[in-house]
């Protein structure tokens, strides 16, 4: 009798040791890890980043931006050739969320050193961001540097926004002083980036997604959702570019709408409420399907 009993026990744990063999392990999704390198339009672009994804609930995402103020694809090569710490450096740690500014300043070879970056984002300084001219051979070099050091990370660029109607900035008489003008020219100049180059997998178009935003019912002309005429305000203008990062880079990853998110901001000319941030969730959304395709928003059909 014992030797059956032990028998059928040895069989029932072989028969489990095999099930459990052959059930599929579930894999720790591991953490997604996004470079911007750039000026004052990428720290508009990420600034709410990190209190979006607190709002949200995601805490497997790590953010950091490299920052020199009007900083041209020209100035970046320049430095990195130079070995030159010339940025100030950013940092949100997954699962805390928030911005740590590193006490020194950095470069771009310290930067691409510190792990295996997934995204690596490139963009032109705002004045130039229309004339695709400036953006070679600085283009072709930086982005040779970046896939040197960093071979398995994807490339992603960040098409800028126009100017506000009433901008002051210097280089705005370039484009006639015309807000459309501006963001027309934009549109041409990355699809001759992408003409040109295969490096970039994905186009972050925070100008289409601004420009859908004017047409809408919580554009403030003159100022067209800035602050100065060309930086975006500190309420709606970024809350929209989070949500256009979020869309194209994070979403693919975290496979969670926005919907879900609760952030609500307090700041600058246009406040974030519930209104204004379905406007700025839903411009996002469509700009990412089409980059080049500015959309009036409306509330309905969220």
């Amino acid at each position: 009798m014992k030797t059956a009993l032990r028998r059928i026990v040895a069989a029932m744990i072989a028969i489990l040791s095999i099930s459990l063999l052959a059930a599929p392990r579930a894999e720790a999704r591991k953490t997604l890890r996004i470079l911007a390198v750039g000026n004052s339009f990428s720290d508009d672009a990420m600034e709410y980043l990190p209190a979006l994804l607190e709002s949200m609930g995601i805490d497997d995402v790590e953010l950091a931006r490299l920052y020199v103020g009007g900083c041209s694809l020209e100035q970046h090569l320049r430095f990195h050739v130079g070995g030159e710490s010339r940025y100030e450096f950013y940092r949100s740690a997954a699962g805390e969320n928030r911005w740590v500014k590193s006490k020194e300043r950095v470069s771009l070879r310290d930067a691409l050193s510190l792990g295996e970056w997934d995204i690596i984002t490139l963009q032109q300084a705002s004045g130039y961001s229309g004339r695709y001219e400036s953006y070679q051979p600085y283009l072709d070099a930086l982005t040779g540097i970046i896939r040197a050091a960093q071979p398995r990370a994807k490339l992603a660029w960040h098409m800028t926004w126009s100017y506000s109607t009433d901008s002051t900035h210097g280089q705005f008489a370039d484009y006639g002083r015309d807000r459309r003008r501006m963001y027309d020219a934009i549109c041409s100049a990355v699809r001759e980036l992408a003409r040109h180059t295969s490096a970039f997998s994905t186009i972050i178009p925070s100008g289409t997604a601004i420009e859908s935003l004017r047409m809408s019912e919580i554009n403030n002309p003159p100022k067209d959702l800035t602050r100065d005429g060309y930086h975006m305000d500190y309420g709606a203008g970024r809350y929209a570019l989070a949500c256009v990062w979020y869309e194209t880079l994070i979403r693919p990853f975290a496979r969670k709408s926005m919907r879900d998110d609760t952030l609500r901001i307090e700041k600058g000319d246009v406040h974030v409420d519930d209104r204004v941030a379905a406007l700025c969730r839903k411009a996002a959304r469509k700009a990412a399907r089409k980059n080049f395709t500015p959309r009036r928003i409306e509330r309905r059909g969220e």
